[in-house]
């Protein structure tokens, strides 16, 4: 067993009231493969968006979700401020544009999502009809806007699923080797083009969180294997657009609820059965699918691309993290390597929300018991005795 240098025994263990519900505010800059209003057959409410069922899993799993956002591609999106276009039945919203600032919102996340037509060439490349203006350069300006009017925002890449209709001879639906072409280029080149637009993003925004969440390649892997790949095309397509009915466009929320609230969907959710019968019945170990392609979704260093890092709650600055947790991701329990003399330990979700509190004494080796808590995503902050931060690290809790 390695040893410390300064050894401690964990006292107790006690799980801490919370006074409010973590919460999304969320401003999504999108178009009609994230909120599909016009449907050829219209559904009851608005089941084929993701703000719709992401709603129903943060409800679920106790979490306060609100959103606005606009229609429009990236040289739209550009054109500031935004409006606020989107309504819902069951989805608050969290901005009236026409009376109030941006900046008044307390938005806390940012989404946005290029137009899915536009990968055969590279992002740093001028639209042909837009001078002057490319994916990443429209991007830029949207990211350092909204941040000159709110701090601390995160921001999301979604990233959707390409236009079907140059894959098909005959017109919708695909035929067998039509789909197992389009899906050969959605996870192939047009995931590459998203991954060097990230990329780009990420190395222009040092000191924010700018993640990216593969909705399409991801879909494309549950849809392809058994027994989802029974699910015909034309439940889940509406269109070579490829617009999505609901089956699609509730998977599209479980990875982007997933991505952003750093947790697996609430295994305890019912789907509707509007939600086709394979997606519905194995609802649960589609969650599991996702959040395990999640959690191995990393750029070339190894840092995960679909979730945020920049949880802080006593600080203004980020801390140099101070200690060292291992082994990390785990199952059970963790160990924490640090010179320094330990007074508590709190564990927060990706949100910020406080889950447990270990109180230390001096004694034996510092180690946590995450056994109880649900599989997820969490940070783990170490305070001395004095109550003064030591630092903050994200921990990951596997099955």
């Amino acid at each position: 067993m390695r040893k410390f240098s300064t050894i401690l025994f964990l006292l107790f263990l006690s799980f801490i009231p919370v006074s409010s519900q973590p919460a999304i505010r969320n401003f999504i800059f999108g178009h009609s493969l994230i909120n599909h209003e016009f449907q050829v057959n219209p559904t009851p409410s608005q089941e084929t968006s993701v703000p719709h069922w992401f709603h129903f899993l943060a409800e679920e799993a106790g979490i306060s979700y609100a959103v606005s956002g606009q229609y429009g591609f990236l040289p739209q999106h550009q054109n500031l401020p935004p409006f606020s276009q989107w309504g819902f039945d069951v989805v608050a919203p969290v901005w009236e544009s026409d009376t109030d600032p941006f900046s008044a919102a307390d938005f806390t996340d940012i989404l946005i999502t290029p137009g899915n037509f536009i990968q055969w060439q590279g992002p740093d490349e001028e639209y042909p009809n837009d001078p002057g203006i490319t994916p990443l350069s429209a991007t830029q300006k949207v990211f350092s806007w909204c941040q000159q009017q709110e701090e601390g925002l995160d921001f999301y890449i979604y990233e959707n699923w390409p236009d079907m209709a140059p894959f098909l001879g005959n017109g919708f639906p695909p035929s067998a080797s039509e789909w197992e072409a389009y899906n050969a280029e959605l996870t192939g080149g047009f995931h590459t083009w998203f991954l060097t637009y990230h990329d780009a993003l990420v190395a222009a925004n040092p000191d924010v969180c700018v993640s990216m969440i593969p909705v399409g390649p991801l879909m494309s892997s549950i849809l392809t294997r058994s027994p989802y790949n029974q699910i015909p095309i034309d439940i889940l397509y509406e269109d070579d657009a490829p617009h999505g009915r609901p089956s699609l466009y509730f998977l599209a929320a479980m990875v982007t609820y997933s991505a952003m609230v750093g947790e697996k969907v609430p295994a305890t959710f019912q789907a509707p059965d509007i939600i086709h019968p394979l997606i519905k019945d194995n609802y649960v170990a589609i969650g599991d699918i996702i959040w395990e392609e999640l959690i191995n979704f990393k750029d070339e260093s190894g840092k995960e691309r679909a979730f945020c890092q920049q949880f802080t709650t006593s600080v203004t600055e980020p801390l140099s993290s101070k200690f060292s947790t291992y082994p990390n991701p785990t199952n059970e329990i963790l160990y924490i390597d640090t010179g320094m003399e330990v007074g508590n330990i709190t564990i927060y979700t990706l949100l910020g929300q406080p889950v447990s509190k270990y109180l230390l004494e001096k004694g034996t080796e510092l180690r946590v018991d995450l056994s109880l808590l649900p599989d997820g995503i969490y940070w783990i902050q170490l305070f001395d005795v004095a109550g003064k931060e030591i630092g903050q690290q994200k921990i990951i809790k596997i099955p």
